[in-house]
Formats: C-alpha cells, structure tokens, sequence
C-alpha cells in the first residue's frame, strides 16, 4: 500500500481510537471514543505548594501539582487553584500538565498515533480557540485534531440535528440552537445564575445560621461525630492536621459540602415563589414550610439541619434570579443584572440552513413566543432572565420556519439540571408563554449519563466512519492558516 493511501486512513474512526478531552468548570473529562463513558473523570482544579510557586516565578523551574482526588488529602501550605472558569481554560501551564497527567500515566496514550478531540463552548474567543489548538500541536505532538462545540456534541448525543441545548451547568447557564448539527451563535445565550450561583447562595445561608450556634466544618478536620439536631451545638473532636493548612484548600473543601447540599436538599417548587399578590405569596411560604416539605441535612459535623421554604426558595432562583436575596455584599457583587445577551462576532456567524419549504400560513401556527414581563429597557434588553426565560427569548429570535422543529427538541443537560422538578417545572412555564408552539423537552433518567453527556456526544462523533475526514493535521493548519481552520472547519 502506498504512504499516500496510509495517509488518508491513518485517522479513520474505524481503526484507531481517537481521544476525546471534555473540559469543564467543575470536572474534565478524558476518554476513548467510540467508549460509553469516559475513562478519567477529575476536578478541574490542582494543588501546589504556594511557597514553590513564588520559587517558580523566580527561577524558571517547573511547579509541583497534583490533581485528581489526591488534591482532597490535606498539606501544609498547599493552596488549591482552578483550572478553568466557564469551561475556558484560565491556567495554561496547569491545563497542559494536568492533560499530560492523564494522557500518559493513566491512559498511556502514544501521542503521534491517536487524533485528539476537544470540546469548547460557544463563547470561546477566535485568540483562545487559536492558543488552544497551537498548544496542543506543539506540546503532544498530535497528528490531528477537531475543535467541537459542545452543543454539537449534546445534540449527536441525542441523535438531533436540530434542536435546542440547554446546558445547566456550573459556572454558567447556556441556551444554544442547534441547526443541522451546527451551533447558531448570534442566537446563543449565557447567564451565570447556574451551579456556583446555588452554591454561593447555600454558602450565604448557612453563614447567616452560624451565628446562631450552626457549625460547618470541612470532612477533613472531623475524626469522630454524635449526631446532633439544630439549634443544638455539634459534637465532635478534630483530627491532627499539618500546621498551615491554606484558606483556598479550606474553601474548595467546603464547596464539596455546598455541591452536596445542591443534590441532597433542593427542589424545585411547581410555580414561581415572588408573586404581585401577597396573600398568595404567604400562602405559597407556608404550604412550603410546612412539616411535609422538610428534609434534613447533615453536615460533616454530624449536625443536622431542618430546611422547608429555604431548599424550595434556593431551587427557585434558576428561575427567578431575584428571589433569594444575599445577606453577604461581597456574594451579591458577584451576580450583576444579567440578562444573557452574548455579543459573538465572526465571519461565519449567519449559518444558513438547508433550503425548507415555507408552510403558506406558518406566520399563524407559530407566533412569536411571549416573554414574562422583566424589567428592561427601551430596546427590549432585559436585566435579569431566569431560565424558562433565556429560552423562550431564543425561540422567539430562531427563523420562523425553524422554530417549531426546535422547540419540539429541546435537550436539557448539565449537571444542575438534575435537582428534582426542574424539568416539570421548566416545561409547565415554557407550554404557558408558548401556546403557538409544541415543547417537548428530552432529558437523560441516567444521572450519570446527563453529566458527562457532551463527552459522550463528542465521543459518538469522533467514532463516526466518516468523521476521518474532520481531522486537522499541523501541517494542513499551518498551509491553510489558523482563521480559515478555526471559522469553515471548526464550526
């Protein structure tokens, strides 16, 4: 066989396993594809000693990390720093070890064999698109590579073309149409009333019952625990830990109670909590704080706590942003008036879709979707949009002739999306400002599956036969040069 024939097969899904790489804010994802779930599955965070950071800086030498779960086991003067920030990598040195890590390790991976695909979000800049690609040809040694979005990725999950993503995940909320398989950008919506904003809001909770006796404490301090009921004091006796344990190890500790306080406790009530009318609204605070509607949450301290109104109030801010108001200034800074606008500017913005025939009367059958009255400005720009909201300002900006096939495939994922009822919820308010449309919303049962689900979307697409040909090897990046590649092939 010739080397010309080699080089066009070398690539192909059927013969060698591509990697798939999924980074996200809270967990990265690595795997094989053509795999059903991913083989590595580590917080995108790491910890270094801060002393040898300072050293580093100074000297030219490389930090020490370690990532994985070893970053729970306590140090001394070990600070734990993220590696992304809304699935946007913000430490390259750390990304790039923390992959290398992995890649060689764990997975053993032969770098010049086996073609990479890497997921990136939709708001990714044309100069970050650009340093992740070049990065990742000069430092692995890739032979080729594909830059997929992940909506794309969700909706090959699905097996639908055309859909609508709704991704609620950790640092941000995103609602994405999909048309033939390919993201519509300037239709695109992102707020950060998403998975750190519940986890702030349960931090100023809990921090607000503190004074009153309430004691939280990271896993890692307790050595043994007598149950306890609140307002009664907790019981318990610390371990020994190393002297300097740092600030930053301490808080991402607390975060892992905060994120299990998100899947325990919280529930999404079936209608909105804030109401114009008082009386229903002291109506709707007393049927939720009723005894039936409580549940327990125990603390690492083996102290328990009582919620009824509060898990129900805190589920509702997807919602509706506004209903829970902080207590701690510095945590309400964190979340000006959003509401979702994303300016993405680019060549290849206006995708057009394949040519569809036009119902004489489809004006009639779909009408212009509604928005609940938020308070805005003049051109109709909205301060604060809760999630039912993001997505049915989408719809109403979709081509018409389009809209209906989307709203008939809307896909919910991420893992905050899971909190029980939000779904119901979800489809009771978009079937109520909709009338003119038919929603279907398609949520994974597997919790499993719907948190690494865009991993498992890119991993389908990467193990297609005729993927071989979305490959991007260095040299035809380098030929064709980093705007053309970046804006037609990695759409």
């Amino acid at each position: 066989m010739s080397s010309a024939a080699n080089s066009t097969t070398v690539y192909g899904g059927d013969e060698i396993n591509a990697i798939v790489l999924d980074p996200g804010s809270y967990h990265t994802r690595i795997g094989y594809a053509g795999n059903d779930f991913p083989k590595v599955l580590s917080p995108s965070y790491y910890a270094s000693p801060a002393d040898e950071s300072m050293e580093a800086e100074e000297n030219k030498k490389p930090v020490r990390r370690i990532f994985g779960e070893d970053i729970n086991v306590p140090r001394s003067n070990y600070n734990v720093h993220p590696i992304l920030k809304d699935s946007v990598i913000v430490d390259w040195d750390a990304a790039l070890d923390q992959y290398s890590y992995y890649f060689k390790k764990v997975l053993n991976i032969e770098y010049n064999e086996q073609p990479i695909l890497i997921t990136e979000p939709v708001w990714a800049e044309p100069k970050y698109r650009q340093t992740l690609v070049e990065n990742f040809y000069e430092y692995y040694d890739f032979p080729a590579l594909y830059l997929a979005k992940t909506p794309t990725c969700v909706s090959f999950q699905q097996g639908r073309p055309n859909c609508l993503v709704v991704d609620v995940g950790h640092d941000s909320v995103s609602v994405t149409p999909v048309i033939d398989g390919i993201c519509l950008l300037k239709n695109s919506m992102r707020t950060h009333y998403a998975g750190q904003f519940l986890s702030d809001q349960i931090k100023d909770l809990i921090e607000s019952k503190k004074k009153e006796n309430l004691s939280v404490e990271g896993i890692y301090k307790i050595k043994s625990k007598i149950p306890t009921v609140f307002p009664e004091p907790a019981e318990f006796t610390t371990r020994n830990l190393p002297d300097k344990i740092t600030k930053s190890y301490d808080e991402f500790q607390k975060q892992k109670i905060w994120h299990e306080f998100k899947e325990t406790i919280l529930e999404v009530p079936e209608r909105r909590l804030t109401s114009p009318n008082m009386q229903q609204a002291a109506t709707l605070k007393e049927f939720y704080s009723s005894e039936s509607h409580q549940r327990a949450f125990e603390f690492p301290t083996g102290q328990s706590l009582n919620l009824g109104y509060e898990r129900y109030q805190l589920a509702d801010s997807l919602f509706d942003p506004q209903v829970y108001k902080f207590h701690n200034e510095e945590l309400a800074k964190k979340y000006p008036p959003n509401g979702g606008e994303l300016l993405l500017k680019s060549k290849y913005d206006d995708y057009r879709p394949l040519k569809r025939v036009r119902k004489a009367e489809s004006n009639q059958s779909t009408p212009p979707p509604v928005e609940s009255p938020t308070k805005g400005d003049k051109s109709g720009k909205s301060d604060v949009r809760g999630l039912s909201q993001l997505i049915t300002h989408t719809l109403s900006t979709i081509d018409i002739d389009l809209r209906a096939s989307v709203a008939h495939n809307i896909i919910v994922t991420g893992g905050v999306s899971l909190i029980p009822q939000l779904t119901e919820r979800l489809y009771n308010e978009l079937t109520n400002t909709n009338p003119g449309l038919k929603i279907r919303l398609h949520a994974v049962g597997n919790s499993t599956e719907r948190s690494n689900q865009s991993w498992i979307g890119g991993s389908v697409l990467a193990s297609l036969g005729t993927f071989h040909q979305m490959w991007v090897s260095k040299e035809e990046y380098d030929e064709a040069g980093a705007e053309r590649i970046l804006n037609s092939r990695f759409r």
